[in-house]
């Protein structure tokens, strides 16, 4: 079974590294206890189907939404930190691999899509607040217990078999 929660857990860390900028997990992030400093994302799950295991294989897959949320203090700040979420969730080496793996225990997260990017909403600028709203779909499949991670020989196997399939 997908636990939600690890890879909400491991795509919150990844963002953060990633954009190196704080990334809060439904709220404001803190830093030492005090509020983030702007520009920062807010990480919110919203939803989305999970399937049983076919009976030819025990693992269960997923499409789990995810919406992040862009805060920052100007429209050239937001552009800047939602490019960088989108090349952190996107991003693709030479050979086809993640450049940020999600690396949630027990779960390999194999496809990744963007489903809004709505853009910067200035409305709050004259209060020093302007946010942009990016929400993607997360393909995962329950590797049972095992983290997978990007090259591992296990994983790809896990994959080979998943794509035969019908």
């Amino acid at each position: 079974m997908i636990e939600r929660g690890r890879v909400t857990e491991a795509l919150q860390g990844m963002l953060a590294a990633a954009t190196g900028r704080p990334c809060g997990r439904g709220r404001l992030p803190l830093l030492d206890g005090r509020p983030a400093p702007l520009p920062y994302t807010v990480l919110y799950p919203q939803g989305g189907t999970v399937g049983g295991a076919p009976l030819s294989d025990r693992a269960e897959d997923a499409g789990l939404v995810y919406q992040v949320t862009v805060v920052a203090a100007r429209t050239d700040q937001a552009e800047w930190l939602a490019d960088r979420v989108r090349r952190a969730l996107l991003g693709r080496t030479a050979q086809g691999a993640w450049v940020h793996p999600i690396a949630a225990a027990g779960v390999d997260v194999w496809a990744r899509e963007l489903l809004v990017d709505d853009g910067v909403d200035p409305a709050g600028a004259d209060d020093g607040v302007v946010t942009a709203v990016q929400r993607y779909e997360l393909s995962a499949t329950d590797c049972g217990g095992v983290t997978a991670t990007e090259g591992d020989p296990g994983l790809e196997e896990h994959r080979r078999r998943i794509m035969r399939q019908p």
